[in-house]
């Protein structure tokens, strides 16, 4: 009887252990208990996805091609997303989706904070200042009375205007730009977008109106103060699929001819770009800068003026030689142009 005893006492203390959990099932237990769940998962990692490709996309030094030209001017929005995904990640202990998103953030703020960071500006009273104006007229459909008045108002010296027709030159005219702004070039004049022109206070001299992109781009030699500067009204094609490979082209024979001229330079318009854009940093080199980006005021966006979709690109620029000072940005809506219009004060000789 006692060893029959013993006996029952060991099979009583074997059944009343739990039976051991196979590892599989452990690991798959420890999943199910993450927060949200795996549609959540799956929708943090579809968005993280977006974080990290468009974050890639910015990173590559060419965008020559679709989808990228057309994808990488929105760089600056992907920031609240990459940190609205990192958080949640975070909370939702996705460790590495926060990673690889927090990876991203810091890539994107670094491309984005230099615009929010002021520049030195230009001492009052300065000498060799320039006033430049640059707007787009929309095929022609801007209001150019308006167009006048802005240039009374900015007190500037020189006005590029791009997608200038023949109806809107006539337009000019007649609201009085030759009464403040007496000198003028312009090239491609006539219907649509391929017009551009430049008018100045002061005598424009050298012109250069040579057929070299499909939009015009003429440019000019104005005196500052004793200090011979040359001034391009910039307009390259804009990056749509069917003619991305035209864009770059324009955008690389444009850093080509600015890099070879060796007068002080400003160029203004619209260049269809952004900084983000590869192609835009490659007219800037190690030579110009953006004068938005130098000025520190935050992003100046410009494209598209409209009711129904938010102003959300930065295409409209003016870019001065790195040696150059630049104060007094203004972004300014011009009524019947898509584009807003951009005055800045450039210290073209320090």
């Amino acid at each position: 009887m006692t060893g029959d005893s013993s006996t029952m006492g060991e099979i009583g203390a074997s059944e009343a252990e739990p039976p051991a959990t196979p590892p599989d099932v452990a690991s798959t237990s420890t999943r199910r208990k993450r927060p949200g769940g795996r549609a959540v998962g799956l929708g943090l990692w579809v968005l993280g996805g977006v974080v990290l490709a468009m974050t890639l996309v910015r990173a590559v030094p060419y965008d020559g091609v679709t989808p990228l030209a057309q994808v990488v001017g929105v760089t600056p929005w992907v920031v609240p997303l990459a940190l609205l995904v990192a958080a949640a990640a975070l909370v939702l202990r996705r460790r590495l989706l926060a990673i690889l998103c927090g990876v991203a953030l810091v890539a994107q703020i670094a491309w984005v904070a230099p615009f929010f960071v002021p520049g030195r500006g230009i001492e009052a009273g300065a000498q060799g200042t320039l006033r430049v104006l640059t707007v787009n007229a929309y095929f022609g459909q801007a209001d150019a009375a308006a167009v006048v008045r802005m240039v009374h108002e900015q007190d500037a010296d020189v006005l590029a205007v791009v997608e200038l027709t023949a109806a809107f030159h006539d337009r000019l005219e007649a609201a009085g730009i030759e009464a403040v702004m007496p000198h003028h070039v312009d090239a491609k004049v006539g219907t649509g977008s391929p017009g551009s022109g430049l008018w100045s206070r002061t005598a424009l001299t050298d012109p250069d109106t040579s057929e070299w992109s499909t939009f015009a781009m003429p440019a000019a030699t104005v005196d500052v103060d004793g200090t011979p500067v040359r001034v391009t009204a910039v307009h390259p094609v804009p990056p749509l699929p069917e003619i991305t490979g035209v864009w770059h082209q324009e955008m690389a024979d444009l850093a080509r001819r600015a890099h070879d001229d060796p007068l002080p330079q400003v160029l203004l318009g619209d260049f269809n770009a952004t900084y983000d854009h590869a192609s835009f940093r490659a007219v800037l080199g190690d030579r110009f800068h953006d004068a938005t980006r130098t000025a520190g005021h935050g992003l100046n966006l410009s494209w598209p003026v409209g009711e129904r979709v938010p102003t959300f690109l930065d295409l409209d620029h003016v870019v001065v030689d790195a040696g150059m000072r630049v104060d007094d940005l203004d972004s300014l809506v011009v009524p019947g142009s898509d584009h807003r219009a951009l005055a800045v004060t450039v210290q073209v000789a320090l």
